[in-house]
């Protein structure tokens, strides 16, 4: 049986998955911070977001101040999927650990460390120089 990439869990595919996990973390965010963040075109953004709305999982709220400005936030439903998805992915995790063998383990972790750190290090970059840099090699140096 392959991975299937395209679902992230509970019927949510991966890019409304983070669209669900940035406002959750926020707890609300314009459409605009939406697009950035995600670094999605608007257009893209709004379908993405119309989905949700049907399904009940995001709400829109125009601005009172600025009627410009549409705020989207999770409805109760959004927060429960939120929930469901973590708790699936943290049980999903568990269980590929436990093919680990522990003698390993200490050495996985370490590697999960260079990873973040190597991750937190290139988003730093990208929000100093504005650019993004790709590559299809490690940095050896």
């Amino acid at each position: 049986a392959g991975v299937q990439l395209s679902t992230c869990c509970f019927g949510v595919t991966l890019t409304p998955c983070l669209l669900l996990f940035d406002i959750e973390e926020h707890g609300h965010l314009t459409m605009g911070q939406l697009a950035l963040n995600l670094k999605t075109d608007y257009s893209t953004l709004s379908r993405t977001v119309d989905g949700l709305v049907r399904k009940k999982l995001v709400a829109r709220l125009r601005d009172d101040s600025d009627r410009r400005l549409v705020w989207v936030r999770l409805t109760e439903d959004g927060v429960s999927t939120c929930q469901e998805i973590h708790a699936g992915n943290d049980e999903y995790c568990l269980e590929v650990f436990e093919h680990i063998p522990a003698s390993e383990c200490a050495a996985v972790m370490r590697n999960f460390e260079v990873l973040i750190q190597a991750y937190l290090d290139h988003e730093a970059s990208i929000e100093e120089s504005g650019t993004l840099r790709t590559s299809n090699e490690c940095n050896r140096s």
